[in-house]
C-alpha cells in the first residue's frame, strides 16, 4: 500500500464519500488554511479514541465558526467499515470551509476529504533529540486545535532534518516547554509524571489526553504546567506521543535517558 492509498471527498450536505483523483481547487484549505484535520487510527472496525477526536474536532469547528451539521463521524466510520473492514489504517480527516473567496468567509458550511493510508506505529525509541532555538510557539484561540496551518511544525522538522536528529522539542514564546515536532511531550522523575500545560501553546493531543486519563485512573501524581527546559535535566525518562503510539527519547542534546517501556502505557496504543 502506498503512503496515501486513496482520497475521498464529501462536499457540503451531499450524502456519501466520493473517490477523487485530484484535490478540489480552488478551496479555502489551500488558499487560507481555513479548516481543521484529525489524524486517526482505524483499527479493524472502529476509529480508536473516537470520543476524543469528536470532541476536539467540534471544539475547533466552534473556534473557527464552522457549521458542523454535516460533519458525520458515525457516517465516516460506517464508510470505512464498508470499504476497509478488518484493516488497520491511518486516516486523515480534513474539514474545511466551503467556497473560495478572500479573507472574509462567504460561508460557514464545510467540505471534507479523507486520506486513507497504511498504518505505521510510532518508533519505540528515538535516539537523538534537541531543543529548537529557532521556532517558538505562540498562544492563540486556536493553538490547541489541529488547524490546517502547520507551518511551525514544518519549519521545526526541517531544522531537525538539517541537524540530523530524530526529534525536535519546541518551546513557547516565553521559553517554557511546549511539545515535539509532531507529538506531545511527557517525562518522569521517580514516580511523578510531567507534561506541559495547554497554556504553553501545545496541541490538545489525543494521546496526551489518553495518557493523562490513565495516570489519573491509576492515581499517579501528574504535574501539568509551565515547565522550563531545565526540568528535563533531572528526568529519568522522556517520551513523545501521538495516536500512532509512544516514542521514548534516548538522548536530548548531551543528557541520556532510560528507554525502558513503561508497563502502565503498554496496551494503550496497541
Amino acid at each position: 500500500m502506498s503512503e496515501i492509498e486513496t482520497v475521498f471527498s464529501k462536499s457540503g450536505n451531499k450524502a456519501g464519500w466520493i473517490e477523487i483523483d485530484n484535490f478540489p481547487v480552488p478551496n479555502r484549505a489551500m488558499n487560507f488554511g481555513d479548516g481543521l484535520f484529525e489524524t486517526m487510527v482505524f483499527d479493524q472496525d472502529h476509529i480508536r479514541f473516537s470520543n476524543h477526536h469528536i470532541a476536539r474536532l467540534h471544539h475547533g469547528l466552534d473556534v473557527l465558526n464552522l457549521d458542523g451539521n454535516n460533519v458525520d463521524f458515525e457516517g465516516l466510520e460506517s464508510f470505512l467499515n464498508r470499504n476497509f473492514f478488518g484493516q488497520k489504517l491511518r486516516i486523515r480527516w480534513n474539514v474545511f470551509r466551503s467556497g473560495s473567496g478572500k479573507y472574509t468567509p462567504q460561508s460557514s458550511s464545510t467540505d471534507q476529504t479523507i486520506q486513507v493510508s497504511k498504518f505505521i506505529s510510532a518508533p519505540k525509541t528515538k535516539l537523538t533529540a534537541f531543543i529548537s532555538d529557532r521556532i517558538r510557539l505562540f498562544p492563540t484561540a486556536w493553538s490547541a486545535c489541529k488547524t490546517l496551518n502547520s507551518l511551525p511544525y514544518i519549519l521545526a522538522n526541517q531544522e531537525r532534518v538539517k541537524a540530523k536528529m530524530d526529534e525536535v522539542i519546541l518551546l513557547d514564546y516565553r521559553g517554557f516547554l511546549s511539545e515535539a515536532g509532531s507529538s506531545n511531550l511527557f517525562w518522569r522523575k521517580g514516580g511523578e509524571f510531567f507534561t506541559p500545560s495547554l497554556d504553553c501553546s501545545c496541541l490538545n493531543g489525543i494521546a496526551r489526553k489518553v495518557i493523562l486519563e490513565e495516570l489519573i485512573k491509576l492515581e499517579l501524581p501528574i504535574q501539568v504546567g509551565d515547565l522550563l527546559p531545565q526540568e528535563l535535566l533531572s528526568a529519568e525518562q522522556v517520551w513523545v506521543c501521538n495516536v500512532t503510539g509512544i516514542s521514548y527519547l534516548a538522548q536530548i542534546e548531551q543528557k541520556e535517558y532510560s528507554t525502558e517501556r513503561l508497563s502502565i502505557f503498554q496496551n494503550l496504543f496497541e
